[in-house]
Formats: structure tokens, C-alpha cells, sequence
């Protein structure tokens, strides 16, 4: 019977550390898998893609068997329609752009294609490079170019190990709009490797954190990340939230994507790759949020988000205080002094206002 989903239920040791998954990610959208480094991320993505052969347990995409050790059955790698990209590329130094596309291209099964080699140009703006080879490119450009000649295989399966992971932060704004919905544009599902909590936001769907060879949860991304944490990397959390709003708006001329959050509206750096309607994930680090007891003016934060404190935490031995506020049917936190608390006033029910800088954005 057919099935929507990768069933994954595998086992891989090594000196020192085992992998132990049983796991089924769906068939749709952008899954994440996340965690600190040495959790096994990239090598659940190896068993998967048929790099590695497991010790045990089996691998089924939809009704097609790919592993089966008690069967004696391993599909090899080049037999499985999987496309991968990883951190460096791996593009033909030989080869100009045009000619690393080409050789996807002529390659792959183009006959039932929803696609040209002419779209996937488009789509990720290589016109004006297909005539460099790669070692004159940027990094940015690079990667551009990696996903574009693995979409010209026309995978049904789309696995991305830490692809942005090589890329300084430049260059990482530039090339994660390409990767917004891939999906969505071309109809292969995705699984995404990353212990970086802002690209897991931005793109997933879906995410499972991995830690120590095992799932320790799964889930819609907003929710999975905010019960596990959602600092800037999986190694070092921190105090904050992930919202979920709807885009409003895009504005052209401050170059900002509007996105309403329960009563309030906030401005993030424009992001066109969201249509407008469209969900979008917002992650706020709570020490960039402040906290103001009647509705500011004159001021540069244009974030300003009506709230209600359900919950304070005083840090022992910390000059801050940990807030809970409530933003429509969302939960976001603020990490303040201890001194400005009580200068405020500030009391659990308290009807308030949350402040957090356009700025504060990274991607």
C-alpha cells in the first residue's frame, strides 16, 4: 500500500557512537533534522541517501524498499532518485556553469519533467555566470549552482547536508531565498541537515531533533522548537520564541515584508519569496525583546506587538528576569533587568507592549 512517508527504521555503530533511528518523515514540504554536532545528522542523511549501509533495519520510500538488512536487500546509492547537496558543492572544476547543468541535465529523466533546464536557470538566476567555471565563482554562487544542477536530475527526493554551513553571513542572506519552498516550486521533498536554528525557521516545515545517535522529538517546527529550545545553535539555546504569522504585505520601497501577529503587525527585512497570505515562521531571541507599559511613541522600533505578561521567572544569582508574554494565540519571551521589572512595575495579567527591532532579523 502506497504511503506518504519515509519509513526509517535503522541502526549504524561506530567506535564510540551509535545511531539508533526509527523514524518516518513525510513525503511533503521541507523536514528539517537538527541538532548539535555529533548528534548524527549527516549520517542518518548518508544511510538515506545509500552511501552508508546500515548494521541493521530497514529504509522505505513510499511502497519502494530501499534497505532491508534482514533481507539482504541495499539498494545502492546511484539507484535510489535521490538528489544531494552538501557544504562544499562539488561542482566540475573543468566545467563552466552551463556545462555542470548540462551534464545533470542529460543525464536525468526530462521526458515527465515539470521543469526545464531553462526554468532551474531562471529560478535561481545563473544567466549571467553560466559562462565562468567554479573556481571563480563565491561561495553563495557556488551553491546556487549545486542545487540548481541536483534539481536537473529531477530527484524525488531532495537531501541538503549543512549547505550554507561553509558561507559567511553575506553570503548566506544571499542564497537562502533560493531555497525557500524548493518543494513547493518543484515538487520533491526535502530534508534538511542544519544545527542552525535561524535556516531550520526560515525553510522547515517539519523538524526532528536528533542528539546522541537518537530522535528526541518531531513535529511542526514552531511547536518542536519552542518546547526544545531555540537559541542560535543547537549546541548553546537560549531564551526565545518561534511565532507563527501570515504575510500581509511587501514594501518596495523600505524594502520590508509585513507579517500580522495576533493584534500587532511586524516588519522584517523583505522577504518576496513568501507571497502574501502565505504562513511564515518568525523566531525572537527574548533578549531582544523590551517591554513598555503604554503604547510608545516617537521612537525607531516600528515593532511594537500588544501583549500580556502570563508568567515571570526570576534568575537566581542574575541580574535578569525571564518574562512570558502572551501575543495573540502566540507565546513570546523577553529577558530583561531585574531592576527595569520593578522600576515598570511589571506583574503577571499585566496588559503591556513588546518592542523587538527590525534589525534584530538576521535572515
Amino acid at each position: 500500500m502506497f504511503t506518504d512517508h519515509i519509513d526509517i527504521k535503522t541502526r549504524r555503530a561506530f567506535a564510540g557512537f551509535t545511531l539508533d533511528v526509527e523514524q518516518k518523515i513525510p513525503l511533503a514540504g521541507c523536514t528539517a533534522v537538527f541538532g548539535p554536532s555529533g548528534a548524527g545528522k549527516s549520517t542518518l542523511l548518508r544511510l538515506i541517501a545509500g552511501f552508508l549501509r546500515p548494521d541493521a533495519g530497514r529504509i522505505a520510500f513510499g511502497e519502494a524498499l530501499w534497505c532491508d538488512i534482514g533481507a539482504g536487500l541495499h539498494v545502492p546509492a546511484h539507484r535510489r532518485p535521490i538528489g544531494t547537496v552538501f557544504q562544499d558543492g562539488r561542482l566540475f572544476p573543468h566545467l563552466t556553469v552551463e556545462q555542470n547543468l548540462f551534464y545533470a541535465d542529460k543525464r536525468s529523466d526530462a521526458g515527465e519533467a515539470k521543469y526545464s533546464r531553462a526554468d532551474i536557470v531562471a529560478a535561481f538566476d545563473l544567466k549571467p555566470i553560466l559562462d565562468r567555471r567554479p573556481v571563480t565563482l563565491s561561495g553563495g554562487e557556488r551553491q546556487r549552482v549545486a542545487l540548481a544542477r541536483t534539481m536537473l536530475t529531477r530527484p524525488k527526493l531532495l537531501l541538503l547536508d549543512e549547505p550554507l554551513s561553509a558561507l559567511d553571513r553575506g553570503r548566506k542572506a544571499e542564497i537562502i531565498p533560493y531555497l525557500d519552498n524548493l518543494a513547493g516550486k518543484f515538487g520533491a521533498p526535502v530534508i534538511y541537515v542544519s544545527h542552525n536554528v535561524d535556516e531550520i525557521v526560515r525553510i522547515a516545515d517539519q523538524t526532528v531533533i536528533l542528539k546522541s545517535g537518537r530522535v528526541e522529538a518531531t513535529g511542526a517546527t514552531a511547536e518542536i522548537l519552542n518546547a526544545y529550545g531555540v537559541g542560535t545553535d543547537a549546541d548553546a539555546f537560549e531564551s526565545g520564541a518561534v511565532l507563527t504569522g501570515s504575510v500581509i504585505a511587501h514594501d518596495e520601497a523600505y524594502r520590508l515584508t509585513r507579517v500580522a501577529l495576533g493584534d500587532g503587525v511586524i516588519s522584517l527585512p523583505i522577504n518576496k519569496q513568501k507571497p502574501v497570505g502565505e504562513a511564515v515562521n518568525i523566531r525572537i531571541d527574548a533578549r531582544n525583546v523590551a517591554i513598555a507599559t503604554a503604547a510608545p511613541s516617537n521612537i525607531s522600533i516600528r515593532n511594537v506587538l500588544p501583549a500580556t505578561i502570563t508568567a515571570m521567572n526570576r534568575r537566581p544569582d542574575s541580574p535578569f528576569v525571564d518574562i512570558i508574554l502572551r501575543v495573540g494565540d502566540a507565546i513570546l519571551q523577553a529577558q530583561i533587568t531585574t531592576a527595569a521589572s520593578d522600576d515598570l512595575a511589571l506583574a503577571s495579567g499585566q496588559s503591556v507592549y513588546a518592542l523587538v527591532k527590525t534589525a534584530s532579523f538576521e535572515i
